[in-house]
């Protein structure tokens, strides 16, 4: 799902909301249903609520806002996130991610859950949006004979959303061109047919799947039936949340999964940094995250390829603040370029805190700056023991495999690094080099595009221990300077 806030609608008279009043109303939607609104966003907010309240017919904008604190959420709180949320997504949305799904996740859940007596696979949609998420898991299914070759498992799938007007459309099940431009031609006439300008999904694929109201930000998170999931898509959702209530998200998303179960999130989406004992899982270029099993539990689930998941992310107790202070001379040395003390330095920190994973990423860099490429290769491996969720140790791997001419190895571990933090400049700027150099202008181009994005909302993220002689302004010039030469180029 993506949910995006309204753009201002014509016709819908009055004022701006004062910064006050923006304040006021942003604060008591993000309390309610967790969607954070930036300052740039108070004039599509205004005029939701400049529509709603012509709805309602009131003129003051506080008696509206007095209005919605007296009554209950469901009284009306919710015809206004009809309105300020609007649902843009497709079938089949990210095709990587269902191959994933029909090629991995299915078979060894099936393989798995099937060794026991339990014959249920239970898969949830969160933040469904109008259920062409949902749907794209049942044609999945049904497309794979799931209901020919298991006959006696039941498959549930549940979608759920905060917007009821999306979730009225989704149990409809009928879609525009636009919203079916990924379903390839034999599911489109097999599946679907024509109802004037639209399509009409297969009766058997919208009973076989059910539509729930549920709100992403209650505590306990309201997971379908209050079962344990097998499967869990949310993506596209956390985008709008703050650092804070993300985190919240996925410790219910976390406790929502069985043992072994995967969690699908969208592409600018990660659990870095939030160690929730997940392991990374990627298949052919696609990714998705495995619940480890609990502590205690001797049998460990294994991951997409059959191997078992190593311990969970992060799991190393925190370094002693002497450490951070030890940490700080060495930055202060790599930044002097004194790269005999700051390797020294690094080699004493790491021996008395081992697990301190900043400084096995600042050697890594040491050794870059100094050439010595297979010693930063093997620093890079000992951070991926520790954590292998680090975005910054595939980073460093991406960069040595693009200096060693391993061009495919590179890419590959870039957009692992991109995966886990979308912001990592140097990732996105090695990766449009790599993408130039093929011949491929157009991901080429998307990827300076990125760099000047993240500067441009002060969400870049250099990594300066691999980029000490380089800052972000300059980097962002040598990509804007690469797109004009794209532009000339194509």
């Amino acid at each position: 799902m993506t949910t995006r806030t309204a753009p201002a609608r014509r016709g819908v008279q009055g004022d701006p909301l004062s910064p006050e009043q923006f304040v006021r109303f942003r604060d008591l939607i993000e309390e309610r249903c967790g969607i954070h609104f930036d300052d740039s966003q108070r004039a599509s907010l205004s005029a939701s609520l400049r529509a709603r309240m012509q709805q309602l017919g009131l003129e003051q904008v506080d008696e509206y806002y007095d209005r919605l604190c007296r009554r209950t959420p469901e009284d009306g709180f919710r015809k206004l996130i009809n309105l300020v949320t609007i649902t843009e997504t497709c079938f089949f949305r990210d095709p990587s991610q269902f191959r994933l799904l029909r090629r991995r996740i299915l078979p060894t859940l099936l393989a798995e859950r099937g060794a026991g007596e339990r014959r249920t696979l239970r898969i949830w949609s969160a933040g469904c949006s109008t259920g062409e998420e949902a749907y794209s898991i049942a044609l999945t299914c049904w497309d794979m004979g799931l209901h020919l070759t298991h006959p006696d498992w039941t498959l549930e799938i549940v979608g759920t959303d905060v917007n009821t007007e999306a979730l009225e459309a989704a149990r409809r099940g009928l879609y525009s061109a636009r919203a079916l431009r990924n379903v390839e031609g034999r599911l489109l006439e097999r599946y679907f047919r024509p109802e004037g300008r639209r399509f009409r999904l297969h009766d058997g694929i919208t009973r076989s799947v059910r539509f729930e109201t549920a709100n992403l930000k209650q505590v306990p998170l309201p997971r379908p039936a209050a079962a344990l999931q097998d499967i869990v898509f949310c993506k596209n959702v956390a985008i709008y949340f703050r650092p804070e209530m993300t985190r919240r998200l996925v410790r219910g998303l976390h406790e929502s999964l069985e043992d072994g179960g995967f969690l699908l999130l969208g592409h600018s989406e990660s659990l870095w940094q939030m160690d929730e004992g997940f392991a990374l899982i990627e298949d052919e270029g696609a990714f998705c995250y495995r619940k480890l099993a609990s502590p205690g539990d001797t049998a460990a689930p294994r991951d997409a390829n059959g191997h078992r998941a190593g311990p969970a992310p992060g799991s190393a107790p925190p370094p002693p603040d002497a450490a951070t202070g030890e940490y700080d001379r060495c930055l202060m040395a790599f930044r002097a370029e004194e790269w005999t003390q700051a390797e020294q330095l690094l080699a004493a920190l790491i021996q008395s805190s081992p697990a301190f994973v900043p400084a096995h990423l600042l050697l890594g860099g040491v050794y870059v700056h100094r050439g010595r490429y297979p010693e930063a290769l093997e620093q890079a491996a000992r951070v991926l023991r520790l954590n292998d969720l680090e975005p910054r140790a595939h980073l460093l791997l991406g960069m040595l495999a693009a200096r060693s001419g391993r061009s495919q190895e590179a890419v590959e571990a870039l957009r692992r690094a991109l995966y886990l933090d979308d912001s990592l400049a140097l990732a996105h700027f090695w990766l449009g080099n790599l993408y130039r150099d093929r011949g491929d202008i157009a991901r080429a181009r998307l990827e300076y595009q990125s760099v000047i994005h993240h500067w441009e909302r002060q969400t870049l993220e250099l990594t300066e221990v691999f980029a000490s002689d380089l800052s972000a302004g300059q980097l962002v010039t040598v990509c804007r300077r690469s797109l004009q030469g794209l532009q000339t180029a194509g």
